[in-house]
């Protein structure tokens, strides 16, 4: 795949630690939008940790946790919970009391082979530059008869953003990169593409699929969900400022509420629950 502006700061390190995730801030911006505004009311993690057939026993890593998302209802559902991820900042901000922590790379996870019965790799694989390393290293840390629980998202997921944002951009004349018009997922790993993946370490795959929708009742959580992913943007802006961008992103929003109730945006996630 050639690599551009915008899949290199999805999957650069130094990016997702300094700017993307260097605190949780921006994520739970988006974390926030989803549990707000989502209908049908489903509780993804719930929804994604369901599909686990667990026993309670079971020692369970989170390969990247972010600001700690699935750690109270994975700790319910085992008897130990690691939480680990890339980004140091994230790792130290998590609030849960005597949680064993990690600040690692997917690509080098720093446990014992055969040493955990699940790993959570939810919303992250397609941040890892090098993802079947990752892989491997999940095989290699799984026990026998383990699993691997990999949340994300459709390669067509929420695509009236992309929209919204592909006009702005072109009322201020800035050429359109092709990346921009679908989600950065698309190509790295997707509900669509990640079968492929997978495939050569797992013998058995399980997807399953989620659709949904977020239905904005104002402007105002439109552009603070798009304005979360404004270190990504700004690649896209070489002679205009994010502030002449997002002055057009409130223009066309305004335009749309003049005779609109809502905003909708459809989306569809997912996860593979898969085991060697």
């Amino acid at each position: 795949m050639q690599m551009t502006e915008s899949t290199l700061s999805f999957t650069n390190k130094n990016h997702l630690v300094t700017e993307s995730y260097k605190t949780e801030d921006k994520l739970n911006v988006r974390i926030l939008t989803h549990r707000l505004y989502t209908q049908p009311k489903v509780d993804f993690v719930e929804w994604v940790l369901d599909k686990v057939e667990w026993r309670g026993n079971e020692t369970a890593v989170d390969i990247g946790c972010g600001s700690g998302n699935y750690v109270a209802a994975g700790q319910t559902r085992c008897q130990t919970y690691i939480a680990g991820d890339l980004s140091f900042g994230m790792v130290q901000a998590l609030s849960h009391p005597n949680l064993p922590r990690l600040n690692m790379d997917a690509q080098q996870i720093p446990l014992a082979s055969s040493s955990v019965d699940v790993v959570l790799a939810n919303h992250m694989l397609y941040h890892v530059p090098d993802k079947e390393a990752a892989l491997r290293e999940v095989k290699r840390v799984l026990r026998p008869g383990g699993w691997l629980v990999a949340a994300t998202n459709s390669a067509g997921n929420m695509a009236e953003l992309f929209s919204l944002r592909r006009q702005a951009m072109q009322r201020l004349n800035i050429p359109i990169n092709p990346v921009l018009e679908k989600s950065p997922v698309a190509d790295l790993f997707s509900l669509e593409n990640g079968r492929s993946i997978l495939k050569n370490y797992f013998r058995h795959i399980q997807r399953h699929d989620l659709a949904g929708a977020l239905v904005f009742p104002a402007p105002q959580p439109v552009l603070d969900y798009i304005a979360s992913t404004r270190d990504v943007l700004e690649t896209f802006l070489p002679s205009v400022t994010w502030d002449m961008l997002y002055s057009q992103l409130q223009a066309l929003l305004a335009e749309h509420f003049a005779s609109h109730d809502e905003f909708r945006v459809n989306k569809l996630g997912g996860v593979f629950i898969c085991y060697p």
